[in-house]
C-alpha cells in the first residue's frame, strides 16, 4: 500500500492540474473503498500543507508509521503518521472526513509534528 501511495502521490504532484486530476480520479476509483479511504486522505493531507508554503514541503506521507490510523464510519484519524520533507520525517497526528464514495475529502485537520530521529526510521518503516 505504501507503494500504491507513493505513486499516486507521484502522480498528483507532478503533472498539470487538470490531467492529475483526471488520472488521480480513474486510478482511485480501481482501488477498493477501504485503500482508496486512505489515498484520498493521504493525497489531502499533503496537497495541503504544500499549499501553506511553509518549511514543510512534503514528498510523503506514511499515515500509519507509528501506529495504525483508524476508521470510525466516514472518518479516518490517527496520531502515529509521518511526512517526509527535506529528507526529514516528521510526526503527523490527522482526522480526515470523506464522502461515502471515498473520492472526496469533506474536512481535514492535521498536526505537523517534532522530527523523528533517523535512528528510529527502520523501526517506523521510514526511508531516506
Amino acid at each position: 500500500m505504501r507503494r500504491l501511495a507513493c505513486a499516486l502521490a507521484l502522480i498528483f504532484c507532478s503533472a498539470p492540474c487538470s490531467a492529475a486530476d483526471s488520472r488521480l480520479a480513474a486510478s482511485l476509483k480501481r482501488l477498493e473503498p477501504q485503500t482508496r479511504f486512505h489515498q484520498v486522505c493521504d493525497i489531502e493531507t499533503m496537497k495541503r500543507i504544500q499549499a501553506e508554503r511553509g518549511s514543510v514541503r512534503p514528498d510523503r506521507m506514511v499515515m500509519d508509521a507509528i501506529r495504525p490510523a483508524t476508521e470510525a464510519g466516514d472518518t479516518l484519524s490517527g496520531d502515529g503518521g509521518a511526512i517526509r520533507s527535506g529528507g526529514k520525517w516528521y510526526r503527523l497526528t490527522f482526522s480526515c472526513r470523506a464522502s461515502a464514495d471515498r473520492m472526496r475529502v469533506l474536512a481535514l485537520t492535521y498536526r505537523i509534528g517534532r522530527v523523528i530521529p533517523e535512528k528510529d526510521w527502520e523501526r517506523y518503516g521510514l526511508w531516506r
